[in-house]
């Protein structure tokens, strides 16, 4: 249905936004453009406007870009195939020709003031940050606020993988994991943290559950002994969504204009500081938290995940307030990367060596794509069954 697609289309609609945050302040300004693109790698779709602009959707969305020329000076070639255009000129509208403007264009983004320049590089960022509270506002008038009751235990509300050792050992959906070998599990977002990390840690000992069943009381428990499967990283698995304990949900409504405004700000609020509080424990301890990471096809998941849930909004409040913090990082390749260099440029009163500045973008711009690439291949390992892993690794003798 519809919501198999939700993930998808929220990921490269909030890539989308972020790239036109760049596209309109360049283009607002007067700055030369020459490829505004979704995604990397191969061209699926693109069109050329007549003012010689490319357009292009590509197959990896991974991210996007909006490129600019730069200038040749006079006693430069001009490359093969290439057509110099003097500052100023219309002409140079055929397609197939490269364009190379004069080094001194003033409509070459790199002949811009500090500022502009500064305004084009952070824009993207900016309308991140705009989408994020839009899509927070939309979700405040439409859905409310919710404030769930949350209880001691982690729920069950999914069996990922219908030949897991859940699945073989008696979990059920509806389920609540009440405690493991013996120790409470908590509320909270801890709660499922807890289980996950026994889970992982169990190296093919039995784990021993009390679980409420679904419809029982509090006061009704049952154990549940399961033998996780091994991973493919040799970490135990066992083939549940795992989720906290809601008990129930209280959804307060805006009562008018203004109380919806200070409602989305208090929401804002708690989505910036909880998102960029992530940011800092993930990079204060990267190895140990890279595993939590989720690539493009993980994300998409969460999508379709919150389409059924109805929280669509919120979801892609979430993923565009995410790439804006992620951008504004002070690394080259990365906005805030390129917003440092143009302070520094500034500070100093002339610019950085062109040569070595793409050099180190070029490098981080290769590593960024690695470390994206790691994670589109961890997201697909992740939808291999464990059963299957477990099955194949038998059938091998492994």
């Amino acid at each position: 249905g519809a919501t198999s697609l939700s993930g998808a289309a929220v990921l490269c609609g909030v890539i989308a936004f972020h790239e036109m945050g760049h596209f309109l302040a360049a283009k607002v300004q007067g700055i030369r453009i020459n490829d505004f693109s979704i995604g990397f790698g191969p061209k699926l779709l693109g069109w050329t406007d007549k003012e010689g602009i490319t357009y292009s959707f590509r197959l990896f969305p991974l991210g996007g870009y909006v490129s600019f020329p730069e200038g040749l000076e006079e006693d430069e070639e001009t490359p093969e195939g290439a057509e110099k255009i003097a500052s100023g000129s219309k002409s140079g509208t055929d397609e197939q020709k490269e364009k190379v403007y004069s080094f001194d264009d003033p409509d070459l983004i790199q002949n811009r003031p500090a500022a502009q320049r500064a305004l084009v590089i952070s824009a993207g960022v900016i309308f991140n940050m705009i989408l994020s509270y839009t899509a927070i506002f939309g979700s405040v008038n439409m859905m409310g606020i919710s404030t769930p009751v949350i209880m001691p235990g982690v729920a069950v509300p999914g069996i990922a993988d219908p030949n897991g050792a859940a699945a073989r050992y008696g979990l059920a959906v509806g389920d609540v994991i009440i405690q493991v070998d013996g120790k409470d599990v908590l509320s909270g977002d801890d709660a499922a943290r807890t289980v996950v990390k026994a889970v992982k840690d169990s190296k093919g000992r039995t784990l021993h559950f009390m679980v409420q069943r679904a419809g029982d009381s509090p006061d009704e428990l049952e154990e549940v002994n399961v033998v996780p499967d091994k991973g493919v990283n040799g970490d135990g698995v066992i083939g549940v969504r795992l989720s906290t304990n809601v008990a129930s949900v209280n959804v307060v409504f805006p009562d008018g204009p203004l109380n919806a405004v200070e409602m989305t700000n208090k929401e804002f609020g708690k989505l910036f500081s909880a998102t960029a509080s992530g940011f800092i424990k993930l990079f204060s301890n990267l190895g140990a938290n890279a595993g939590n990471l989720a690539g493009p096809v993980g994300v998409m998941q969460m999508g379709n995940e919150a389409g059924k849930q109805g929280a669509l909004l919120t979801f892609a409040a979430l993923i565009s307030l995410n790439l804006g913090l992620m951008n504004a990082i002070p690394l080259p390749a990365l906005d805030g990367g390129q917003l440092l260099l143009i302070m520094v440029e500034a500070a100093r009163g002339k610019p950085l060596n062109a040569d070595l500045t793409r050099t180190v973008n070029g490098v981080f711009l290769t590593l960024l794509l690695c470390v994206s690439l790691s994670l589109l291949i961890g997201d697909i390992e992740r939808l291999i069954p464990a059963s299957v892993i477990t099955g194949i690794e038998n059938l091998l003798g492994v």
